[in-house]
């Protein structure tokens, strides 16, 4: 989050970072709109001078001295090899990137469950994600698959609340009677809400609640899971 303050010198005991991504950018002035005169690239260091809002002057290992971006900063690291932690540097300035994976564990029911999820962000507030998981009860499994939409609307707080909506496919056992009564294939409505955390670098972590209309055979039972995992966005 950005300080009240419109620009903080560093002074002598100024940071020394190492870049981590492929390459950051130095723009002439703090904002998007002044030209890129200078990249510093990958396992170079840069020096942190001083800060505008959520942009900071930085001196390469060069002499170069340009602005960019505190997203950029958020991926170098420190002396002792650990992230840079830097306050404009958030939850929300990753979820510019549009890609995210997961993996979580929780229980559907009485059952355990384990899914992997691929999620795509076209708006920092609004992404879609494709899910495929496993039900466990006993020595039995069942598949499922899911599609949703995830509003996130505040999505700069690290500690950010979200809903989703989708639809799912389930595959049961036939054996799997803790579920439903009259099993097989069956599609089913979810929607439901969670918390993500912000957890450093790009990665959080999801804590959810869905609820299940599914439909089989003509008969709708509702059901329900707990779930949490480890999401990375890049």
């Amino acid at each position: 989050m950005a300080h009240a303050d419109a620009q903080t010198a560093f002074g002598e005991d100024s940071a020394v970072l190492e870049v981590v991504d492929p390459f950051i950018e130095l723009h002439t002035a703090p904002g998007r709109g002044y030209p890129v005169f200078h990249v510093i690239e990958k396992g170079e260091q840069v020096e942190l001078l001083k800060r505008k809002t959520n942009w900071y002057k930085v001196r390469s290992a060069s002499g170069e001295e340009g602005w960019t971006k505190a997203a950029q900063l958020g991926r170098t690291l420190q002396p002792t090899g650990l992230p840079a932690d830097l306050p404009e540097v958030g939850h929300g300035e990753y979820l510019a990137s549009s890609w995210r994976v997961g993996f979580t564990t929780g229980l559907f029911e009485q059952s355990t469950s384990f899914s992997l999820a691929v999620g795509y962000r076209p708006l920092t507030w609004l992404g879609a994600e494709l899910e495929a998981g496993k039900i466990y009860n006993q020595s039995v499994t069942s598949d499922y698959y899911s599609a949703n939409l995830i509003i996130e609307p505040f999505h700069r707080w690290d500690l950010t609340p979200y809903a989703l909506a989708g639809v799912s496919r389930f595959s049961f056992d036939a054996r799997q009677k803790v579920l439903l009564s009259d099993l097989g294939d069956a599609d089913a409505f979810n929607v439901g809400g969670g918390l993500s955390y912000y957890i450093g670098r790009n990665f959080l972590i999801r804590a959810e609640y869905r609820m299940y209309s599914v439909s089989s055979n003509s008969d709708s039972t509702g059901l329900s899971e707990w779930k949490i995992g480890l999401n990375t966005f890049f």
